[in-house]
């Protein structure tokens, strides 16, 4: 006998019978056909007079995405992290990526460590543990420094430091900011310094791609060699190669958006993916492959990160993990 709810009782308003079944079947037949909004106001009533089983909640958390309710989804899903829901790897999955929609990095982080130990997951799982844990490391690292620099003085810069032999000894944050200071600065003491770190492969992409963007931006016509994953090109910084992969980044986004328009979180961290992997291509880009191809190539690999194993690698798949592992600091040859 399928067992019944039994509504609390609030003040002195009285409830009909079958009130909350019927607030319960209307947000799950809501949340069916994506009308969230409605979806979370039935379940925002419902709870009001029943507690709601796990099941429900799930969907609930959902809804509540959708329209743009994390905080409060985020403590529904530590109470039934608290309580040991039978669908705990469910609810880790969407407590990961509402942390991840909130860019709670820190908290993403320390998940992750205690699932990293957790006997409930496969080894392959936590591989996947470890390739979010980088990546909410990096936004993290990314996020620190955009904050600090937002209200950082710029001072007088040592050209010293640009002599490639100095610059390569930097880590990836100084490397970075000596390059954002020399854009407020007359650099052209240091434009053959700037050439040597752009052609240089013993700093990052990321760093190569900062000192193209220096060059050109000071109407350096110099031709320059440059080399990023497998791909050589003698390269112009006042005119680089057309299409690169940023001018191809809103052509790649309108895909994204159509095939994980229902899921902001995922689109947030998807495209994040593609503006971060764009910058260390260029002036290179995903050659060979459509914006589509791209877009749904994106796509699979974060479904990756959220223990989606039924993805299989390809050529572009395998590109995107090595733009993926590049955007990590580059130690000294």
């Amino acid at each position: 006998m399928k067992k019944k709810h039994v509504p609390k009782t609030k003040e002195n308003i009285i409830f009909f019978p079958g009130m909350v079944e019927k607030l319960l079947a209307d947000g799950l037949a809501f949340a069916e056909v994506n009308n969230h909004i409605e979806a979370a106001k039935c379940f925002d009533q419902a709870k009001e007079h029943i507690e709601l089983d796990d099941t429900i909640l799930i969907v609930y958390i959902l809804s509540l995405l959708e329209t743009n309710r994390q905080t409060e989804a985020k403590v529904i899903c530590e109470n039934l992290l608290k309580k040991r829901s039978p669908l705990f790897e469910q609810i880790v999955e969407l407590y990961l990526t509402i942390l991840l929609d909130l860019k709670a990095y820190h908290e993403v982080d320390s998940v992750l460590n205690k699932l990293l130990v957790d006997k409930r997951f496969t080894n392959e799982r936590k591989k996947n543990f470890l390739q979010l844990k980088e990546l909410s490391g990096r936004l993290a690292m990314e996020q620190e420094s955009f904050l600090a620099n937002d209200t950082e003085i710029i001072s007088s810069v040592d050209k010293d430091r640009f002599a490639i032999d100095n610059f390569v000894k930097l880590n990836l944050l100084e490397q970075e900011a000596l390059l954002q200071e020399a854009f407020h600065i007359e650099s052209n003491e240091v434009l053959t310094d700037i050439i040597d770190i752009a052609q240089s492969k013993k700093v990052s992409p990321t760093v190569q791609t900062l000192a193209l963007l220096l060059l050109g931006a000071n109407g350096e016509t110099t031709n320059i060699l440059i080399e990023k994953f497998g791909v050589k090109k003698i390269v112009n910084p006042v005119s680089p190669p057309s299409p690169n992969a940023m001018e191809r980044i809103e052509f790649i986004k309108r895909h994204i958006y159509g095939i994980l328009d229902k899921d902001p979180s995922k689109l947030q961290l998807t495209v994040g993916l593609v503006h971060s992997h764009a910058y260390a291509l260029f002036p290179f880009d995903w050659e060979a492959y459509s914006d589509e191809a791209v877009a749904q190539e994106y796509v699979n690999f974060v479904e990756t990160l959220f223990g989606n194993e039924s993805v299989q690698p390809n050529e572009l798949y395998e590109l995107i993990k090595l733009l993926e592992d590049s955007t990590h600091i580059i130690e000294d040859e």
